[in-house]
């Protein structure tokens, strides 16, 4: 449990991820003031030992949009000011387009992590990022364009939503820089790239009903999974044929994960589900999930802020292999 003592007008639980390490989770945390510069802080919580450790490991005043965590433990965030941070050992080309954040912070010199940062465009807004591989960085933009990073330089792409000059990129899943899907244009339609272009899907909002944003993985299986409105799962290969794995009209799934060997889904006031014997099996109805993002043996859960008269509460709650405590719940206070 922390306490910090700040005066923002709304604090906003943006995302939590797995951390770099087993037993630790990334929380992206903004305090919302209503404009486009609201300051993200990356939170890394350590429970592996037996006295829990909390550290703010990145804040610049950046307005921090998403973060991503590779299996080696790099992490990479991308703002609203169409920078990139990185802690992975990457170098990043000159860049001509100057921003007006940097990484002098004091929080960032004393993280413990090497940062790096590069800015996009000066226009862009990065709501997302993401990779298949740890070396390929897909990066999601408010234009609906994609900026795709292979290791040695960027390259900015069209996508069906940005060609239309729809809205934002939401969401990214997929097994390899040449096989990946995408939300865009407002959580309605389904893209894929297959390492050369970006290409629409035969998705159809209408009969498939619209994406939930953060509706859309990877399975082992080979499957892309994505979560609709009416409470429908579906599953595809291709992005062409579209299989309707379960169905609760009373579900309102609002993201899913893969993690202790099955889909994890968070379904609001409902709590907890996972899919066995192609029925919804509900895992916990104790909190409200408001997000889940998972991998391996553990799974965290975005819970909703509270607010009393002198502080405001954001909290999450991790799912995780210990037989003895397999629910765990952490908080952070904000005094107002």
């Amino acid at each position: 449990m922390q306490t910090f003592n700040s005066t923002p007008l709304h604090v906003q639980l943006l995302k939590i991820i797995n951390g770099p390490r087993p037993k630790s989770a990334i929380a992206l945390i903004i305090q919302d003031d209503g404009s486009l510069e609201n300051p993200g802080q990356v939170i890394l919580d350590d429970f592996s030992a037996e006295e829990f450790k909390s550290n703010k490991i990145f804040y610049n005043g950046d307005s921090i949009y998403d973060l991503w965590v590779s299996p080696a433990g790099d992490i990479w965030a991308c703002s609203s000011f169409g920078n990139v941070y990185t802690t992975a050992d990457v170098n990043f080309p000159d860049n001509p387009i100057r921003s007006g954040y940097n990484l002098d912070h004091d929080r960032i010199r004393n993280s413990g992590y090497n940062w790096k940062m590069y800015t996009l465009d000066a226009v862009q807004n990065g709501v997302r990022i993401w990779s298949p591989d740890g070396v390929n960085i897909f990066v999601g933009t408010y234009s609906g364009h994609v900026y795709l990073w292979n290791g040695t330089t960027w390259t900015k792409q069209e996508t069906p939503t940005s060609e239309k000059e729809g809205k934002y990129i939401y969401h990214f899943a997929g097994t390899a820089v040449n096989n990946v899907f995408a939300i865009g244009n407002h959580a309605t339609e389904l893209h894929h790239y297959n390492g050369t272009k970006w290409e629409p899907t035969a998705f159809d909002r209408f009969t498939h009903g619209s994406l939930a944003p953060s509706g859309l993985l990877q399975h082992p299986d080979g499957f892309c999974y994505l979560a609709c409105e009416g409470g429908r799962i579906w599953k595809t290969r291709d992005g062409q044929q579209f299989e309707l794995v379960v169905q609760d009209p009373e579900l309102n799934i609002s993201s899913m994960a893969y993690a202790h060997d099955k889909i994890i889904i968070a379904a609001g006031e409902k709590g907890v589900f996972t899919i066995q014997d192609e029925q919804l099996v509900n895992l916990r109805n104790t909190f409200n999930a408001v997000q889940v993002s998972g991998s391996g043996n553990q799974a965290v859960f975005i819970r909703p802020e509270k607010e009393s008269e002198d502080k405001i509460t954001v909290a999450y709650a991790v799912y995780c292999s210990s037989p003895e405590k397999p629910w765990l719940g952490y908080s952070f206070h904000y005094a107002k």
